[in-house]
């Protein structure tokens, strides 16, 4: 299969040391690709990399086949959204919207196709005429999300996509990651299992500058078992959602608090049957918890001798 992105022996190095030491990656095309490890592991320094913010030390980076030093415009492929704002806290939030509208050359129509049903998603059509200084962590989130994906590039860069979200808005961009990803090369980085294991075709987990798992998920599952929790957050009191979960016998130990329904998963991999087998038309919300990137890489590592 042809590759999005490419990476060959690639180095970087902080006050002599190395982050990354002669690295070789290949990100197929039309495929979801998760970054995962501890803080510090280099996951965000591995997305500047692949996003041109930051250039290799040594090694090359192709980007659709051309070397990224040849590369004429490299956004015009690439839409990357960092870990920290990528506003201007002192422009409103439509401000915003518009400049960068103007910067990537949309027009009134692709404006009103591309951008105003990402605002509409992300439930930001109150908050516009505001500036982001004042906005909370999860609608400042919120207004980057809007400004990477109306790009509407071929190539996503998600620097921990979710950081600061609520239920709902977690849930509205995994559907809508889910309804694209058909359609784009999908990079994401995050230092969490749970947002991100229903969409990645692959992961890698980074420990130290070093790929530590290189595969999906089932590969995972075959080394080690991963625990996971379902919760599900209801508009209103529904007591068939909780009947639903307790006839599948996938999902054990099902319990109610208020509007939350919390059931434990067998397999993290049955989690899509199991939410087509649910009406959720009263849910407001899906969140879930399984083992953290911590536990996993110590049971990893403790597997391999290290």
């Amino acid at each position: 299969m042809e590759a999005s992105i490419t990476l060959k022996n690639v180095s970087k190095h902080f006050q002599k040391t190395y982050l990354f030491s002669n690295l070789n990656l290949g990100i197929e095309k039309g495929t979801t690709f998760a970054i995962v490890g501890r803080n510090g592991a280099g996951k965000s320094v591995l997305l500047k990399l692949l996003s041109t913010w930051m250039t290799p030390d040594a090694g090359s980076v192709f980007i659709l086949g051309k070397e990224v030093s040849q590369a004429v415009n490299v956004s015009r492929y690439i839409a990357y959204l960092p870990d920290s704002d990528c506003h201007d806290p002192w422009q409103t939030g439509w401000s915003n919207i518009k400049y960068r509208a103007d910067l990537i050359g949309l027009d009134e129509k692709d404006f009103k196709d591309k951008v105003l049903p990402l605002i509409e998603l992300f439930n930001l059509n109150e908050k516009l005429n505001d500036y982001p200084v004042t906005y909370s962590r999860g609608t400042k989130r919120c207004l980057n999300l809007v400004l990477t994906l109306m790009s509407d590039t071929e190539i996503l860069l998600l620097d921990e996509p979710t950081l600061g979200l609520d239920y709902q808005n977690r849930w509205a961009l995994l559907q809508y990651l889910l309804k694209i990803k058909e359609e784009k090369t999908i990079v994401i980085a995050s230092n969490t299992f749970t947002e991100i294991h229903s969409i990645a075709d692959r992961w890698i987990v980074l420990e130290k500058g070093v790929v530590r798992f290189d595969g999906t998920v089932a590969k995972m599952l075959s080394q080690i078992e991963i625990p996971f929790t379902l919760e599900l957050m209801l508009q209103t009191p529904d007591e068939q959602v909780a009947r639903r979960l307790r006839q599948l016998s996938s999902v054990q130990n099902v319990n109610e608090y208020g509007l939350m329904v919390r059931g434990s998963v067998r397999n993290i991999n049955d989690l899509p049957d199991i939410l087509k087998q649910i009406d959720l038309t009263n849910i407001a919300g899906i969140n879930g918890q399984t083992m953290s990137v911590e536990e996993f890489l110590n049971q990893l590592l403790s597997d391999e001798g290290i």
